[in-house]
């Protein structure tokens, strides 16, 4: 092939992929940018697991990093240990050589801008597949991959629960076309990254028991399901601990922490709740698995017959576990949008309800955390001068009266929801 056939063809995939390269180009662009404390703790885990630490020790930034903006102690990851391998890849890879946090900076949204741009076209091809119109189809697809609140909690903030969110949607789609082992494994990687898919693990069981099959091809069916399950949970979470000689502790403390921390996008914002220590409360960092428990045995008769079917009822649980927890991040709500789209626009329903979900997101994101955090590479006392701002005696109080008023409106949001599509 001639160099000037290559440049054409060249030139016709960008003509006709046009919006990915747009949506790839502004995602680059934020390379500089990170959510303070966790774009640190990132950086901290990467250089510490890289020198032989374990991912969820308590590291000094001066001990790797030669940077005004990359200062002080930070504690390790929250999740089982496959980031915290890729953060130690990218300190290897891209700041070792470099000596240049920027660089760091960009490998660490690599994956983050690959997984919104293959989302997108997740949610664009699956939609047509499963009868959707294609115009509403084109209009999903541009919606998840320009939207604001994925955009500013994925590559903005240097987090991947898009990633977690389209492993999600994966496991379900090979579920509904009866691949009961590449969904395990999909929905096992989904959550080694990040728990938020833990709750669907049942939903997978329901729909395979649902089929109409003989009894023993149903149990293997089951079988691959689980045992894809398993399989990554053994080689992603549990053998690490092995290889490298970490001790477990870290990361049972990582993982009991969720049920006492309290605050984010929740009314315990501005209520104060001490659940660290043993009280009646306690159960309230347990409340969102009783939830669910209690939800599944409800809507146990409830109708699974296609995709639409399976989608709608995976959002439903996911509101249920989010709306319920003590503390909620507001990237974790990556998995409820686009995940909502399929059964709105499946059912001929339209995006209301998905635009009102995402817009609310967005409008708390905004105000909790602040864009001029997230230049602290650029800018070291970004996040002094945003402290300043948001305690401030003024901004203080109606800041944090507009982010329980925000709680609230998930709250009736959510619920409302449920009730009325369960």
């Amino acid at each position: 092939m001639s160099a000037t056939d290559s440049a054409r063809r060249t030139i016709e995939w960008i003509d006709r992929n046009r919006r990915y390269v747009l949506a790839a180009a502004i995602q680059l662009a934020l390379f500089p940018f990170g959510h303070w404390f966790d774009t640190r703790v990132f950086f901290g885990t990467g250089a510490g697991v890289a020198h032989g630490l374990s991912p969820y020790f308590v590291y000094n930034l001066t001990d790797y990093y030669n940077s005004p903006s990359l200062v002080g102690v930070v504690g390790g990851i929250g999740y089982a240990p496959p980031w915290a391998l890729f953060l130690a890849a990218m300190y290897s890879i891209a700041y070792v050589p470099t000596g240049n946090p920027f660089v760091m900076n960009f490998a660490i949204k690599v994956p983050i801008i690959l997984g919104n741009l293959l989302l997108a076209r997740f949610v664009a091809a699956t939609l047509v597949k499963k009868g959707c119109d294609s115009s509403t189809a084109r209009r999903a697809e541009l919606l998840v991959l320009f939207n604001p609140f994925l955009l500013y909690t994925s590559t903005f903030w240097n987090m991947y629960d898009t990633v977690v969110a389209l492993l999600m949607l994966v496991s379900l789609l090979f579920l509904e076309e009866d691949k009961p082992f590449p969904a395990g494994l999909a929905l096992g990687l989904s959550i080694a990254l990040k728990h938020l898919a833990l709750p669907l693990i049942p939903l997978g069981w329901i729909w395979i028991a649902r089929r109409s099959l003989p009894t023993e091809t149903r149990l293997q069916k089951l079988s691959a399901f689980t045992s894809g399950l398993v399989g990554v949970a053994v080689t992603f979470v549990f053998l690490p601990f092995y290889i490298f000689g970490w001790s477990v502790s870290g990361f049972s403390a990582a993982v009991t922490y969720q049920t006492v921390v309290t605050g984010g996008f929740t009314v315990y914002n501005t209520i104060p709740v001490n659940l660290g220590t043993v009280s009646i409360l306690s159960i309230l960092g347990y409340l969102p698995f009783i939830v669910v428990l209690v939800l599944y045995v409800a809507l146990r008769n409830r109708p699974l017959n296609d995709f639409k079917d399976l989608t709608q009822f995976a959002v439903i649980i996911l509101i249920a576990f989010m709306t319920t927890r003590t503390f909620l991040a507001e990237q974790n709500l990556a998995v409820i949008f686009p995940l909502i789209l399929f059964p709105e626009l499946l059912s001929g329903r339209g995006f209301r309800e998905a635009n009102q979900f995402w817009i609310l997101f967005l409008t708390y994101t905004l105000w909790n955390s602040v864009a001029l955090g997230f230049a602290f590479l650029i800018f070291p006392n970004a996040f002094d001068v945003t402290v300043a701002i948001t305690t401030s005696p003024i901004v203080g109080p109606i800041r944090q009266a507009f982010l329980f008023g925000c709680a609230v409106v998930w709250l009736f949001l959510g619920w409302n929801y449920i009730v009325r599509r369960a």
